[in-house]
């Protein structure tokens, strides 16, 4: 089964609010879990199902 994810960032509030963004994409339902996380919309992938770890994530090969 297809799936959308996306790239996401998050922001450390210790540090100036320094947004950080994760090598991987992820499902929105575990974006929307982490602390201090906003979704790219723009940046998103379809992917299966089966590509995703156990938290929903797959990573991001940067050629």
């Amino acid at each position: 089964m297809k799936m959308t994810v996306y790239r996401y960032k998050v922001y450390d509030h210790q540090h100036d609010d320094l947004a950080h963004i994760p090598p991987h994409y992820a499902t929105r339902e575990y974006i929307e879990e982490l602390e201090g996380a906003t979704v790219i919309e723009y940046d998103s992938l379809e992917v299966d199902e089966s590509d995703l770890d156990t938290h929903g994530r797959i990573l991001v090969r940067e050629d």
